[in-house]
């Protein structure tokens, strides 16, 4: 790709030809040390030009951009867009406030926003687009969290709420039954509390915001611990939490205090999916460099329709709640991811819930 002022020597390059060769320097100095992602491209999306900042952006070299098409930043469902916005372009509209999902070349997506309209040649078809974007991810970002808390505070919050206001009415009417409904009051508070504490903590963690303390681990030592304090919880639903195979020695660099809670919480869901009187099993194995951590029940399964977002955030599937906040699987995720592993599930007959964490070199 050439530089912007070789736009300007060369005649049969599409360039404003009032810039001076001096003034054509000047320009491409600021365009190249600016924030903002500049691109001048043709209709059909042959690069003319993109700036320093474009580049970095989306990780693509000077010698690489010319080979790539500039719809091929374009994430897959903003195509359209393009198509729907041609008729305003041609008219000679400059679209403003335009929001686009760019995908860089390691597979990363962020968000931008900026304006775009066609430069017109003498015969009044266009030559070129050019288009000038900032990456507003951050700001995007805010914007979900904040109709996250909306909506929890809309659907996950509003029943506990109100069960507590007449909990508390009642209470004031039939003071007989003062401790039944304080006791009930009490119990929808902890857990909106639990609910809050489980979405703060889930931001930290996705944000980086909360650190980990490190630590070469046992992990066999680590899953016994903390099945052996999760038998209350199996015996309050009549389920037996049993140890299956283990690795004795095999070490994680891990923070003991968050992967207890990841198995904490692979363990309370298997228990909640269980039938009475049958067993969740803790396992160990290797894998590909990596130690896997599996939690495994006999319960019904999860439903087909349910599989692709049962990571997601305040995720139950229907028919099968259960209780609990919607959370847990998105903080085991993002706790588990924290420490360069992977967390995934096999379903069927049961479900069987794993996370993997690279070996530690004996």
């Amino acid at each position: 790709m050439r530089p912007y002022r070789e736009y300007w020597s060369d005649p049969g390059m599409m360039t404003p030809p009032t810039l001076r060769p001096d003034e054509a320097m000047k320009l491409e100095d600021l365009l190249e040390n600016i924030d903002d992602l500049v691109i001048l491209a043709t209709t059909d999306g042959k690069i003319l030009y993109v700036n320093r900042a474009w580049r970095e952006k989306l990780g693509y070299s000077q010698e690489e951009v010319h080979k790539i098409n500039a719809h091929d930043v374009l994430h897959p469902m903003q195509h359209r867009l393009v198509a729907v916005n041609e008729a305003k372009l041609m008219a000679g509209e400059t679209l403003r406030d335009v929001q686009r999902t760019f995908v860089a070349k390691n597979g990363n997506e962020f968000f931008v926003e900026g304006f775009l309209n066609y430069r017109f040649g003498k015969d009044g078809k266009p030559e070129y687009v050019r288009a000038v974007f900032r990456d507003i991810t951050e700001r995007k970002k805010a914007e979900e969290m904040k109709n996250e808390l909306i909506a929890m505070a809309t659907h996950e919050l509003r029943s506990p709420l109100t069960s507590i206001i007449g909990s508390i009415e009642l209470a004031k009417r039939h003071p007989d039954t003062a401790d039944k409904m304080l006791e009930m009051a009490l119990r929808n508070s902890q857990f909106m509390l639990d609910l809050i504490n489980d979405y703060l903590s889930i931001e930290k963690l996705t944000s980086g915001g909360t650190p980990l303390n490190l630590e070469p681990l046992d992990l066999s030592a680590l899953v016994e611990g903390t099945l052996e304090t999760g038998r209350g919880l199996g015996a309050k639903n009549q389920v037996r939490l049993e140890l299956g195979a283990v690795l004795d020695g095999a070490k994680v660099s891990g923070d003991p205090d968050r992967l207890r809670q990841v198995l904490t919480n692979l363990l309370s869901n298997a228990v909640k999916f269980s039938p009475e009187n049958d067993v969740v099993t803790a396992s160990i194995s290797r894998k590909e460099g990596f130690l896997r951590v599996s939690v495994a029940d006999h319960g019904p399964g999860i439903p087909e329709n349910f599989r692709g977002k049962i990571f997601g955030r305040f995720e139950q599937a229907e028919g099968h709640k259960k209780g609990g906040s919607g959370l847990g699987l998105a903080i085991s995720k993002a706790i588990v991811e924290r420490h360069n592993g992977r967390i995934g599930f096999e379903t069927g007959n049961g479900t069987t819930f794993f996370f993997e964490l690279p070996e530690l070199a004996s």
